[in-house]
């Protein structure tokens, strides 16, 4: 079970971007970025080849560009699954977001609870279905988001854990 510089790397700035999307609730360009150019810099030089960073940064940009447009995540965490392509490549990406999407609700909520905002989620949902019956709700609660970079580690790490442990 040897650990690649490109999934140290990985590793990294799913952590801080964790750190970041807890305290501030942002993930910040100036991690992604650099997630980014580091995939196609490593691949083009002691990788795969640079077609291996750039295609799994693209099938993330088509992926999550579609999961910013509808509204399911942020900027932030669509620069990070592209960080998350160009150094693991699309189908560890792929992989990634199918665990992310499956543990978004539990630790999603984890979160929340732990931050004491879960009743705040049941007056953002409670509004939301008032509105939909034709309802003119007055003003709408603040909203409660999802923290995406702690979900996509988690969902990073069982990734991996299914590669080693052989469970695919």
């Amino acid at each position: 079970m040897d650990i690649t510089l490109a999934e140290g790397l990985c590793a990294a700035g799913l952590l801080v971007a964790s750190v970041t999307d807890l305290r501030d609730k942002k993930i910040y360009n100036w991690l992604t970025f650099p997630m980014i150019a580091l995939g196609i810099a490593f691949h083009s030089t002691l990788g795969q080849g640079w077609a291996f960073a750039l295609v799994g940064l693209a099938a993330a940009f088509a992926l999550h560009f579609f999961l910013w447009i509808v509204k399911v995540e942020r900027a932030g965490d669509a620069k990070l699954a592209m960080g998350i392509g160009a150094l693991l490549g699309w189908s560890f990406m792929l992989e990634s977001t199918l665990w992310t999407l499956v543990l978004l609700i539990p630790i999603g909520l984890a979160v929340l609870g732990f931050r004491g905002k879960l009743g705040n989620l049941a007056k953002v949902a409670h509004f939301i279905v008032a509105k939909a019956q034709g309802a003119k709700p007055k003003d709408p609660p603040p909203l409660t988001l999802m923290a995406f970079g702690p979900t996509m580690a988690v969902a990073a790490l069982v990734a991996w854990l299914t590669e080693w442990l052989h469970l695919w």
